[in-house]
Order: C-alpha cells, then structure tokens, then sequence
C-alpha cells in the first residue's frame, strides 16, 4: 500500500484534474483521451523524483485491438490515473486486459493514446497539457520534499 502522505497528494492531483475539466456521465473527462497524456506527464516526473518506479498501463479490449484507457501502476501495485485517482484493478470489467509497459515505449503510448498531441473535442474540449503538468508537477514536488526524495 502507498503511505498515507501519498495518498493525500495523490488525491489532491485527482481534486485538481476533476475540478477543471468535470465529469461527462459521471465519468471524469480526463479519463475520455487525454488519459494517455496524463500518464506520460506523471510517469515521467514521478521516475525523475523518486527511486520506487512506477509504468504505464493500458486497459485494452480482450481482443487487443482497442485500448479503452490509459494509467499508472504505482509501486505499490496499486492504479492510478487522473480522474479515478488510487483504484485497483478490479475496478475493470472482465472483458478487459491491463498489459502493463515495464520499459517506456513512446510509441506504443502514441499509438493506445490514438496520438499524444491532439484535441478532444467531444468529451474535453478545454484539456489543456501545461495545466496537467502543472498540477502533476506541483504536487510531486510536494510529495518529493515529504518524502525526501525517497
């Protein structure tokens, strides 16, 4: 399990992220595409402050030929993205894989992403990367001083 200092920085992330872009059908927007780029921003600042690493994970159909979502494998096991928050992998229907990407690999993120640089849109219209990486930034920057960096 994350400690709870974590927790609660994780949490305020997710706040932030659900506070600016909303909710389409009780779903978060961020989770309607711009999961992908959420998760590049936030692996690659959380495996440049701390030593425990986490990876990238896509929700794929059974059949791999769509990818449903995109999140973080923290290091505890547990899942993390930016509209749900810390969840496990049970909150996914059986009709879905996570296959987990142990190394980065930018182009399969580009490709479960359906492309890392374009607009949504339909369900978030208003996503915007710098005010992602701004919250994600901030926040583990937070965490890192906590933590010390551990």
């Amino acid at each position: 399990m994350i400690d709870e200092k974590a927790k609660k920085v994780l949490q305020k992330i997710t706040d932030e992220i659900n506070s600016e872009y909303g909710f389409h059908e009780e779903i978060p927007r961020i989770n309607y595409g711009p999961c992908g780029v959420f998760a590049q921003i936030f692996f690659k600042k959380w495996n440049e402050l701390f030593k425990n690493k986490v990876h990238i994970c896509f929700v794929l159909t059974k059949s791999k030929y769509e990818c449903d979502h995109i999140l973080i494998m923290l290091p505890s096991g547990e899942l993390f993205d930016g509209g749900l928050g810390i969840h496990t992998q049970e909150e996914y229907d059986s009709k879905f894989l996570i296959e987990e990407m142990l190394e980065y690999d930018e182009s399969l993120l580009e490709k479960w992403s359906y492309g890392l640089d374009r607009t949504y849109p339909r369900f978030c219209p208003h996503f915007d990367r710098k005010f992602v990486e701004t919250v994600v930034n901030y926040n583990l920057d937070y965490l890192s001083l906590l933590n010390n960096g551990a």
